[in-house]
């Protein structure tokens, strides 16, 4: 057990020292998005021929908003062509037809293509599109997204240098307000363009395709391979273009609106596959980056960003792995080493996010919302951890996944009801491997506390509420979903009735054991204190009345030294020496007094140690959670019901 443990703890201590290496990451890219310029932008001379690929499945919601805004680009109509490539098993299919024959009218160059069936799901559809169009450039957006007219004339002058494969435009959210799931995903989204993009467009490092609102030159595709099977096709086509020698430009200034996901299984599904993806990607052409003559900072931020969902599973493992860390002694070693390791996480990303604010001038215009929407996102991206784990791992062992898209509504702002749709995914299995992590993470958080590691509590007490947070809105989102579930007034007078219990809880505990533990330590304070052994008889007769007579307040990790039995037999044991002590033998009876003294101060220092205890009992904690789990619940489900 002892070298199990021992392989255990080292296993941590490597993950402590791998964390690190995407924090700096993140904060060179940081500090390089402070350099970003705008890419040189040129006139364009004339209209090149550009295919505009729209990949469809199942999007009744937003097809025609997308096909109204595609064929109203400001760009003459016998330069660029529409190819709707559907594999729908719904109306879709219809209404496409329906609002093709319509722009066809107006003389725009639609086609409408049926797949046979969804080989190769969005890459596959990509590449058929490819084959059968004739642009020099590809334009590519998915069913959500709503380019302005003017989208190809301030896209396309950035292709005036030959050796510019795609040029990518940043994402824009129509439906961030509409709750603090869209929110959070809409700061995630922005600090991944604001930074990560900008920062390696400015360091010259890898860039990728977002697999929308984005525009390729097609003797880039075509060098590159093509468009080939994976989860994430615009990741793996992006990395083998630039691995070719093809450059990615990034244009911060154009932003293209989009809808945000608003079932959390939905995003859920979008996480789990751009995970899945990117370990995919990174099996592929990991070996290729590494023996590359790529400059070493390329490499590097190529590597970590192809990794970048590993963290998520070294802090799941590190989360998992606390009790037995804690226990192993090593906090009494090497606790301020351990410490830093354990709170550098949370402090520095919390820190990036604040920091983050300066790149995001334009989108708010309060810093409380914007430190309001860095608790969201903080709190949402710790609870996808279980479920990006999963995914890594599943990628890491090479399973089959099948694409699973993404569902939209037609949300815009912060109006709009999804819930009838017949699009809503339900049944949500990962809720429950959450909550048995989340409620296994209190435990450690019970445990850190209850042993003295008190370093480990933030982050698996964050963690926790982190997974509680997530499963919570799941279970919000499933119930009663045909009637609104929003209800202040009642959360209110919940938070009021539930007020006073957690007020009684306090007080039971503090009448029935905070102070009669009180009393009994300052009565063994005064008996310590002095050389009458009569007194001190007095005060441990005293203390030994305020004692309870058994139990231990450490009932979750119960020891010898918190036996409130054992200690009170220890406290007779002193009286007994005491009273059959000889006051005619001087020396005897001071070496008796003196001894009494020292074993008291001992028991006074165990009971300071028992005191926090006394507050948290068996029965007071477990009420405590409930009560706590109630509101919490209450709270989410008054957000995102």
């Amino acid at each position: 057990m002892a070298f199990l443990q021992s392989i255990i703890t080292i296993v941590f201590l490597t993950i402590s020292a791998i964390l690190p290496l995407y924090l700096v990451a993140y904060i060179h890219l940081m500090i390089a998005s402070r350099r970003y310029t705008q890419p040189p932008l040129k006139t364009l001379l004339q209209y090149p021929t550009v295919s505009i690929h729209l990949p469809i499945f199942n999007e009744k919601h937003v097809v025609a908003r997308l096909l109204d805004a595609v064929c109203n680009f400001n760009y003459p109509l016998d330069r660029f062509e529409v190819i709707i490539i559907d594999d729908s098993v719904d109306e879709t299919s219809v209404m496409c037809e329906e609002l093709v024959q319509k722009y066809r009218a107006r003389g725009i160059n639609v086609v409408h293509i049926r797949r046979g069936d969804r080989k190769g799901f969005k890459a596959g559809a990509l590449q058929h599109a490819l084959q059968i169009s004739n642009g020099e450039f590809i334009a590519i957006f998915d069913a959500d997204f709503i380019p302005q007219p003017d989208f190809l004339k301030q896209i396309l002058p950035y292709f005036t240098d030959r050796k510019v494969g795609l040029v990518q435009a940043r994402w824009g959210h129509v439906n961030r307000d509409y709750s603090p799931l869209t929110a959070a995903q809409a700061l995630s989204l922005d600090l991944h363009f604001t930074i990560e993009q900008s920062g390696r467009s400015t360091l010259g490092c890898f860039l990728n395709f977002n697999g929308t609102a984005g525009v390729w030159r097609r003797e880039c595709i075509e060098d590159a391979g093509g468009w080939r099977d994976s989860l994430a096709e615009d990741l793996d086509l992006s990395y083998r273009a630039q691995l070719k020698g093809w450059r990615i430009v990034y244009v911060d200034a154009l932003a293209v609106p989009a809808e945000i996901p608003v079932q959390l299984k939905a995003v859920r599904k979008q996480q789990y596959r751009w995970a899945y993806g990117a370990i995919q990607t990174a099996l592929r052409y990991l070996s290729q980056i590494i023996l590359s003559r790529l400059p070493n900072s390329v490499r590097i931020h190529a590597i970590i960003h192809l990794t970048r969902h590993i963290p998520q599973l070294l802090l799941t493992t590190q989360v998992l792995m606390i009790p037995i860390v804690a226990g192993s002694g090593i906090m009494t070693r090497l606790d301020v080493m351990i410490a830093w390791m354990t709170l550098y996480p949370i402090l520095l990303t919390i820190s990036l996010l604040f920091a983050a604010k300066m790149f995001l001038k334009n989108t708010y215009n309060s810093f409380l919302k914007f430190v309001k929407d860095v608790i969201l996102l903080f709190l949402w991206g710790m609870g996808m951890s279980v479920n990006n784990s999963l995914a890594v791992i599943h990628a890491l062992l090479k399973k089959d996944l099948t694409f699973v898209r993404t569902p939209k509504f037609g949300i815009v702002g912060k109006k709009g009801d999804w819930r009838r749709s017949s699009y809503v995914l339900v049944g949500d299995t990962y809720i429950v491997l959450d909550l048995i992590i989340g409620i296994y993470s209190v435990y450690s958080s019970l445990y850190c506390f209850y042993t003295g590691a008190y370093f480990f509590i933030p982050l698996t007490a964050l963690y926790s509420v982190s997974l509680f947070y997530t499963s919570f809105i799941s279970i919000a989102q499933s119930i009663s979903q045909n009637k609104a579930t929003h209800s202040k007034p009642q959360t209110y007078i919940l938070v009021t009735f539930f007020t006073p219990f957690f007020i009684l809880i306090a007080l039971h505990s503090y009448s029935t054991t905070v102070y009669p533990l009180e009393i009994a330590i300052a009565s063994l304070e005064r008996a310590s204190s002095s050389i009458d052994s009569a007194y001190m008889i007095t005060q441990l007769d005293n203390a030994i009345a305020n004692l309870p007579t058994q139990g231990n307040p450490v009932w979750f990790l119960p020891t010898a030294g918190t036996d409130y039995q054992l200690i009170r037999h220890d406290l007779l044991s002193l009286k007994s020496r005491l009273a059959k002590t000889d006051e005619t033998n001087y020396v005897a009876y001071h070496a008796a007094v003196e001894d009494a003294r020292y074993a008291l101060k001992e028991v006074i220092s165990q009971l300071r140690r028992l005191q926090p205890y006394a507050w948290v009992s068996s029965g007071n904690l477990v009420a405590s959670l409930i009560l706590a789990f109630s509101l919490f619940y209450r709270l989410v489900r008054e957000s995102y019901g």
